[in-house]
């Protein structure tokens, strides 16, 4: 391979580190206004796009065996919900 090909891929993963922290941020800012109750007329567009996303990075981080399930099995219950109050099948909006 090579040495241009390897910057290439290592700026890649630069870059999609980038892009998870500001997901993170973003979604970390919303759990602050739900928590709070600040925004109830988007609770149910956000919880069906959340709950998409959940399903998402879990099929991601799955893919990548990077699920610890002694650290991450405090999501299961949350899963199991999101599944229950917004089906995934209408999740994407």
């Amino acid at each position: 391979m090579s040495p241009e090909k390897h910057k290439q891929v290592s700026d890649q993963c630069r870059v999609v580190a980038h892009l998870a922290t500001a997901i993170a941020q973003v979604h970390t800012d919303k759990a602050t206004l739900f928590a709070e109750n600040r925004a109830p007329s988007i609770v149910d567009h956000v919880g069906r796009h959340t709950a998409y996303l959940m399903e998402t990075l879990g099929n991601i981080l799955n893919g990548m065996d990077a699920v610890d399930e002694k650290e991450d099995d405090w999501v299961l219950p949350i899963f199991v919900e999101a599944h229950r109050m917004f089906p995934v099948g209408d999740s994407k909006s």
